[in-house]
Formats: C-alpha cells, sequence, structure tokens
C-alpha cells in the first residue's frame, strides 16, 4: 500500500511540474518555486505552532507571496533572482525560528524538506491531482507580462506546490520541477515537453522502487533518480544545441 501511494503521488507530480518548471526556465526565475515553496512550509509551520490548519496557513501565507512577486515585472531592471533568493531566505528563516520553539523539532524540519511520502493517503494525492490539473490550466492564461498575467502564473505555480510540499516536502518538489525541464533544455529555449515527461516519469518510478528495495530515504531517492535519467538527456541536448 504505501509503495502504491508513494508511487501514485510521485507520478502525478512527474506528469504536472514539468509543464510549470518549462515555464520557470523560460522566464529565468528559478528561484520563484523555492520561494514559493518555503512560503508554504512556513505556513505549515505556523499551523503547527498554533495547533490550527496547516493547509490553511500555507495557502494563505503563498497567496500573499504570489501577489507580491507578481508586482515585480519580467523586464524589471531589479534583479529578480536576487529578490526571490532573499525571500526566500526570510521565509526560511521564520519557519526555522517557528519550529524550534516546537517539541519534537528536527523532525518537523525534515518533514517539510523531505516530506512523508510513505503516509501519503489517497485522500493527499486526489487533492495533489486535482490541483496540479487546475495549475496546468492556469498556464493557459499566463502568457503575457501583464499583472493579472503575472498573479495567474504564480498561482498555477502555488497550486501544485502547496499540497505537494505536504505530500514529499520541498526537496523533492524542487527536484521535480526543475530537473526534468532542465534535462530537455535545448540551446536558448525549451526542449519538447514529451522528452521532459519521460524523464520526470522514469525517474519518479526508478527513484520509488529504489527507496522500497534498497531502503532509501524516499523522497531523496527520487531526485536522485531524476538526475541520472535525466543527466544523458541533458548532456546529449548541450552538445546538439550549445
Amino acid at each position: 500500500m504505501f509503495l502504491l501511494t508513494s508511487l501514485v503521488a510521485c507520478l502525478i507530480l512527474a506528469v504536472v511540474m514539468p509543464f510549470l518548471g518549462r515555464r520557470v526556465l523560460e522566464r529565468r526565475i528559478v528561484f520563484v518555486d523555492l520561494a514559493l515553496a518555503q512560503f508554504a512550509a512556513t505556513g505549515y509551520a505556523i499551523g503547527l505552532a498554533t495547533d490550527t490548519s496547516g493547509p490553511l496557513w500555507a495557502g494563505g501565507i503563498t497567496v500573499l507571496a504570489v501577489f507580491a512577486f507578481a508586482a515585480l515585472p519580467y523586464a524589471s531592471k531589479l534583479p529578480k533572482e536576487a529578490v526571490m533568493g532573499a525571500m526566500y531566505a526570510v521565509a526560511a528563516a521564520a519557519g526555522m525560528v517557528i519550529l524550534t520553539q516546537l517539541p519534537h523539532a528536527e523532525g518537523h524540519m525534515s518533514d517539510l524538506m523531505f516530506g512523508s511520502l510513505l503516509g501519503a493517503s489517497w485522500f493527499d494525492l486526489m487533492v495533489l491531482a486535482g490541483l496540479g490539473v487546475l495549475a496546468v490550466v492556469a498556464l493557459r492564461f499566463a502568457g503575457d507580462d501583464s499583472y493579472s498575467q503575472r498573479v495567474m502564473f504564480y498561482l498555477a505555480l502555488a497550486l501544485a506546490v502547496v499540497p505537494a510540499i505536504h505530500a514529499v516536502g520541498i526537496v523533492l518538489v524542487f527536484g521535480m520541477l526543475l530537473l526534468p525541464a532542465l534535462a530537455a533544455w535545448r540551446g536558448y529555449q525549451n526542449g519538447p515537453v514529451w522528452l521532459a515527461l519521460i524523464v520526470s516519469i522514469l525517474g519518479a518510478v526508478l527513484g520509488v522502487f529504489a527507496a522500497e528495495y534498497l531502503d532509501l530515504p524516499p523522497s531523496s531517492s527520487v531526485v536522485l533518480a531524476l538526475f541520472l535519467c535525466g543527466l544523458p538527456v541533458f548532456v546529449w541536448n548541450v552538445r546538439k544545441y550549445a
């Protein structure tokens, strides 16, 4: 049962995240997903500290971050990566301060970083899949550099990231978002989405089974499998399209 739910969770992310990751690379805003993920994690930490709904806090704080990030145009003279990296550092520090005040702080920190993939329920997976589909649909309305469409783009990321943090943790969300899309990158533009999907699905399957049969941490195992599956594709693309 644990193997099946872990595999389904990773396959859902493997299908959804490459679509989002391609847009992130296209806009050269790699830190945005990590920053949104960390804001979501800080929301979960507030929920733990106050004994209230972690997902509700995570969603609310992430939506505020979405509106803040959308105020920065893609063509802004400000270094976007630096701004988002700074916001990530602030959110991470705030989350750490909150978690250190709780009993079993190290366990909570580990859960936020690496998730509880083995403990994902079927309800968690339905939420993950439903919001993932909404995120991919929302991308269709996030084409230009207007404020409303920047909000839509960051909201699409948030829809996928917030439930994924709860299920698999920050590390796997970040890896699933970027590694397949980066592997498929060709020269100065995105490669075909099917190539990123092959890398992500293959990495998800191999990583989950490696974790099961080699007794490895599931999220870390999947990230390493994504890297190993994507590396030859990335090298081939660099040699052919550089």
